[in-house]
């Protein structure tokens, strides 16, 4: 049976792999080839604000195992956790490729306005895809961002993916617009990308 809720700090493994898994070409244009710096470095940064109750990093259980994730933004992290994940970044990666992951993340970046529940690192397990998983876990999301006052949810996707926009569609996003870069074009061989949304509209909670 799937479980949808919020993870927990032994969860984080799981979040890791299954982020690995989903996006292997991301994780490793960003940090490179070893799985297990990779792990390290995506455990300790949801890591701190997990610790402190944060329960907007949603996990899909199911037997036990972990085979799903998602993010709502706005997620915050204490100077000292910042300090903690860049120390730990220099480290495993040293410092001319840590501040080359730097700005590959900072190209993926979003930073939510007023009101809005941004949807990050949806990933759901290579071998558990087209089951629905990730539906429950936009539901799960919409039901967070709606008890946590927020007015719409939104993401960015990649303008050729297209299953992954039919997953949105089904969800109840929309394509508000569009956008090219060249610098992601580059980085990740990706230059279009929706910008979708789902308002969260007293007539849509009269109907749930």
């Amino acid at each position: 049976m799937l479980q949808i809720r919020p993870a927990r700090l032994a969860d984080l493994p799981g979040v890791a792999a299954v982020l690995q898994d989903a996006f292997s070409d991301k994780m490793r244009a960003i940090f490179g080839k070893d799985r297990a710096k990779i792990a390290a470095l995506l455990e300790l940064l949801y890591t701190g604000p997990v610790r402190r109750g944060y329960d907007g990093v949603l996990v899909a259980e199911r037997g036990g195992r972990i085979i799903g994730t998602l993010v709502v933004e706005p997620i915050y992290h204490t100077p000292e956790e910042n300090r903690a994940f860049e120390s730990l970044v220099t480290r495993e990666l040293g410092l001319l490729r840590a501040l080359r992951a730097a700005f590959m993340l900072w190209l993926l970046g979003h930073q939510p306005a007023s009101g809005e529940a941004y949807i990050s690192d949806l990933g759901v397990a290579s071998d558990c895809q087209g089951e629905g998983v990730a539906g429950q876990l936009l539901a799960y999301a919409e039901q967070w961002a709606r008890e946590h006052g927020r007015t719409r949810l939104t993401l960015w996707v990649a303008a050729d993916n297209a299953r992954a926009i039919h997953v949105y569609e089904r969800a109840g996003f929309a394509i508000v617009r569009t956008r090219a870069s060249w610098l992601t074009r580059l980085a990740y061989g990706i230059r279009r990308w929706h910008f979708m949304e789902k308002p969260l509209t007293d007539s849509d909670t009269s109907q749930a």
